[in-house]
């Protein structure tokens, strides 16, 4: 089966300990016979700037086998809606929104709207980290968040009934497998909202590579599922964004 990364990570992290360097990802991608990878800088969730969004673009456009995704801080910039319409116009696979790294609300936090309102005629896909119960339900309600391609990712286990009773009305949103563990909640979650909204992620090389890819591989789902959530739905969802680098 054909695999597609939807979550990758490379760069310094604040904490330390996991080697999380270009190098290693690639290495790892390589290992796991991942034909693509989206890939995010740790630069760019760190500091937004359109200095580390330059160099993301420089570093995955050396490896064709890397498809780059920018991280937006709607807190650090004085007009981040208009970092993110200048991100999103450069062909990227998705831009990344890491409320609680960033420490701002989901809910009724306007720069956040702004950013959606400016990427949505673009089509970009978001991705938004989910980590604690009643961001999804407040996520539904930001203006322009059903108008666009929306990816949940790092979901907490507490918030998957929020994924059960929110996504299946979002017809654009999808959630990603990343930090996934438990037995038969990738089934759970495939009867709930469809397989065809599951993406393969990983977090690699700080999350597991190949422990993610078994986890999938391992479940009760059908091979077409899996193939659907290893590489189909991706190919689906960021289509032409693939192969632009």
């Amino acid at each position: 089966m054909r695999i597609i990364d939807t979550y990758t990570i490379f760069g310094s992290w604040p904490a330390g300990g996991a080697d999380l360097s270009l190098e290693r990802l690639l290495q790892t991608l390589g290992a796991n016979g991942v034909e693509k990878a989206i890939a995010q800088s740790t630069d760019c969730v760190f500091e937004t700037t359109r200095g580390t969004l330059e160099s993301l673009l420089q570093k995955t456009a050396e490896h064709a086998n890397l498809v780059p995704a920018a991280a937006v801080d709607p807190t650090l910039l004085v007009k981040p809606w208009e970092f993110a319409a200048e991100a999103a116009s450069r062909g990227l696979a998705c831009l990344r929104f890491f409320p609680e790294i960033h420490d701002w609300p989901v809910a009724d936090y306007l720069p956040f709207a702004r950013c959606l309102e400016a990427i949505a005629p673009t089509g970009t896909p978001v991705s938004v980290a989910i980590t604690r119960t009643g961001q999804i339900t407040a996520l539904s309600r930001v203006p322009h968040a059903g108008d666009l391609p929306v990816i949940l990712v790092h979901v907490a286990d507490d918030c998957m009934s929020e994924v059960a009773a929110v996504a299946p009305a979002m017809e654009n949103w999808y959630l990603s497998t990343d930090g996934m563990s438990h037995l038969g909640l990738l089934e759970e979650l495939a009867d709930a909202i469809g397989v065809e909204r599951l993406l393969f992620g990983s977090s690699a090389p700080r999350g597991s590579l190949t422990g993610s890819l078994e986890y999938v591989r391992m479940s009760a789902l059908p091979d077409s599922a899996k193939e659907a959530i290893l590489s189909g739905n991706a190919l689906r969802l960021f289509g032409d964004r693939l192969g632009n680098h």
